[in-house]
């Protein structure tokens, strides 16, 4: 079958790392190109390239545009005074560059664009609003329940009022989105059913995060008083170890950082432990499910406790439950399975065969 060719426009390059032979990528982080891409389909959004490529798009060069949406507006001086710090002998592409995403406003294309959000807010600003109305299919990632919220602060200061959810545009933007989740790495971990040696594992910020890992902590001290086997590490751990260790638990504690999706649960799914989360709030795609893949809890003091408690009274569950959760992971998180979610859906609304 043969592939879509796909231009990438912005500075994440998810589709280039699955599909490199048939993905351009035009790039607009205000970091420089990753080391060793250079010459490997990357290239600065200068504005001439930035013309080249929309040409070569109404020419049929591709069959599907992946924009990745800026937290803040390319005009912002954290990106374009960055760029150049980063960059100060090449400060014409350098300070140029970030703009190349605001530029498709200026563009009308007959390739269909997917839009994505893989920013940690939950908020969508208002220099992005064009893109929903380019895009065949938007995603998202932390993605509110009610997705309204996504414009407090940006198409109102506030809650959004019944003004704009009665309106017949917005309700056509919001109707395009889609959830999205964290593109995980694949990790190949040796043997079916590793050995177990404590009860919970747990390494990451507390103090500079979110407030629900610094109360879930104190009750991971409380059940090491009571004889549990809790292993926080107080050090960053070379990736190797960390992976030994993740292993080597019963189950992984996975709460909310700077947003709710955490890279953590993938990861454990593939070291066949069975992940403890908050309960989400955000709209999931291929949600991880209760007592079949991880254990939930909510934030009222106590929760946590008991969730890991009984997790740990039937350890053949959680075998199972690992296995299940491992292979959930890697049919729809890994990055490829991500890219090709992206891929099918915006080709499906825009009408041609995915």
């Amino acid at each position: 079958m043969t592939r879509p060719k796909i231009l990438e426009l912005g500075s994440w390059h998810y589709c280039k790392d699955v599909y490199p032979e048939e993905t351009d990528v035009l790039w607009t982080g205000e970091r420089p190109i990753p080391r060793g891409r250079a010459a490997k389909g990357f290239a600065d959004c200068t504005p001439w390239r930035f013309i080249k490529a929309m040409r070569e798009a109404r020419r049929g060069k591709y069959d599907l545009i992946i924009v990745y949406m800026p937290l803040r507006p390319a005009w912002h001086p954290r990106y374009w005074l960055r760029a150049f710090f980063r960059q100060p002998l090449r400060p014409l592409s350098a300070m140029t560059r970030v703009f190349g995403v605001s530029w498709l406003r200026f563009v009308k294309l007959p390739v269909p664009i997917a839009v994505l959000d893989m920013n940690d807010a939950f908020v969508v600003g208002s220099h992005n609003f064009f893109l929903l109305d380019k895009a065949a299919a938007a995603f998202k990632r932390e993605l509110p329940v009610d997705r309204w919220h996504i414009l407090c602060h940006s198409a109102h200061p506030a809650l959004p009022t019944r003004r704009i959810r009665r309106n017949r545009r917005w309700n056509e933007r919001l109707a395009k989105i889609r959830p999205i989740s964290l593109p995980a790495a694949r990790i190949d971990t040796a043997g079916e059913h590793p050995e177990k040696i404590s009860d919970v594992f747990f390494v990451g910020e507390v103090a500079e995060n979110s407030w629900v890992r610094r109360v879930g902590l104190s009750e991971l001290e409380a059940l090491r008083s009571k004889g549990l086997k809790i292993d926080i590490p107080h050090e960053r751990l070379p990736h190797d170890e960390f992976l030994r260790r993740l292993s080597s638990a019963w189950l992984a504690w996975s709460p909310s950082g700077y947003s709710w999706e955490c890279y953590r649960t993938a990861e454990a799914a593939q070291c066949l432990t069975v992940p403890v989360l908050n309960y989400p709030t955000v709209e999931r795609h291929a949600p991880v499910r209760e007592h079949e893949h991880v254990l939930l809890y909510d934030v009222t003091p106590g929760s946590l406790s008991s969730a890991i408690e009984r997790g740990l009274s039937d350890k053949p569950r959680l075998r199972q439950m690992a296995l299940d959760l491992r292979e959930h992971v890697r049919k729809y998180h890994l990055q490829d399975a991500m890219v090709d979610y992206v891929i099918g859906e915006t080709l499906r609304a825009d009408g041609r065969t995915a």
